[in-house]
């Protein structure tokens, strides 16, 4: 037998074998392209598999207005020709990138509004569920006014990716959005009754972005009613615990909205929602704790939100900081991915 053959083919095999590791569910990402002039919607390969996550990423400038040669009184200012032209069309002065209306022309409509640009805007609507229902994605991003990216956090439902641009006519638009779509890297869950920290299975690498949203509704408390200076608390949890009541709720990862009666929280005179530090994270192999910072808004809706992270070569660790832990019920769904 050749020995140093048998172990060039072991070494090449692990090599593929490394190579498949590396080419995990991040490598999995589907480019879509989506002209502003057309009306059919267009639609992903990949299936998106019910209660899983996916970071959808949509950039470009387009334009939903023929003649756009003047700008409004109420505009911003247009850029000089779209990110990603369409095969047909003028392609000249864009205002529209896939969150907001940053320009239009005079005469439209939208200068009539008293809101000054930048404006959000709904025309990029997605299905979820193989096009029975349509909506814009939520998002809470600012203006992006130097690349027009924003980054969206869906829920699969075991059909395809659906993506259309509501505007009629379209025949007059031109302008294109590149759309990438990918599954959440890890999936973990955080139960509230339990004091002990959940471990994700990949390292995070010393230095690069991550994106972790945190999504789900819970309780601290035994909660027989409301406070009087609470919010107005959500009849069961999100997702619910195993075990436990799963009754009332006015937690989730960022905010405390809803208390019960005589808990503490009453004492202040800050009225709910309130900033919560409940939910706590460790980059560094449990070395130090700390709440992710944001700056988001209360998602009374989804009560879902996206924190950025930098790795330190350590899985990622998440917690709940509570005494006791026996009388919470709920859980928080955790997806990570890679960051911009």
């Amino acid at each position: 037998m050749n020995v140093v053959g048998w172990f060039s083919k072991l070494d090449m095999r692990c090599v593929g074998l490394l190579a498949l590791v590396a080419t995990s569910a991040w490598a999995q990402k589907e480019e879509l392209w989506l002209d502003s002039q057309g009306n059919a919607p267009i639609s992903s390969t990949m299936v998106l598999k019910r209660g899983k996550s996916y970071h959808v990423t949509m950039q470009g400038t387009y334009s939903v207005w023929a003649g756009f040669t003047t700008p409004g009184t109420k505009s911003g200012k247009p850029e000089s020709a779209p990110m990603w032209p369409s095969p047909k069309g003028t392609n000249t002065l864009v205002g529209v990138d896939p969150e907001f209306m940053f320009a239009w022309p005079a005469g439209t409509y939208v200068d009539t509004r008293p809101e000054p640009a930048p404006r959000r805007g709904g025309f990029i609507e997605v299905s979820l569920d193989g096009g029975k229902t349509w909506k814009h994605p939520s998002s809470t991003a600012p203006f992006d006014a130097a690349d027009h990216k924003y980054d969206y956090e869906l829920t699969g439902d075991d059909n395809a990716l659906q993506v259309r641009i509501v505007d009629t006519p379209s025949a007059d638009n031109y302008g294109r959005v590149q759309i990438f779509v990918r599954p959440a890297e890890e999936e973990l869950w955080l139960d509230s009754r339990s004091n002990t920290p959940i471990r994700g299975e990949m390292v995070l690498a010393r230095g690069k972005p991550y994106r972790v949203t945190m999504q789900g509704t819970y309780s601290a408390w035994s909660f027989p009613k409301p406070g009087s200076k609470s919010g107005k608390p959500e009849p069961t949890p999100m997702w619910s615990s195993p075990k436990g009541a799963n009754k009332l709720v006015g937690i989730d990862p960022e905010f405390v909205f809803a208390w019960p009666n005589g808990s503490g929280l009453e004492k202040s005179s800050e009225p709910a929602p309130r900033r919560s530090s409940v939910i706590e994270v460790s980059l560094d192999g449990g070395k130090t704790w700390k709440h992710p910072a944001s700056t988001a808004s209360f998602n009374a809706t989804e009560h879902k939100y996206t924190y950025e992270l930098t790795g330190d070569d350590n899985v990622l660790q998440v917690r709940i900081v509570d005494r006791p832990y026996n009388d919470n019920y709920g859980r928080v769904q955790i997806s990570v991915q890679p960051g911009a």
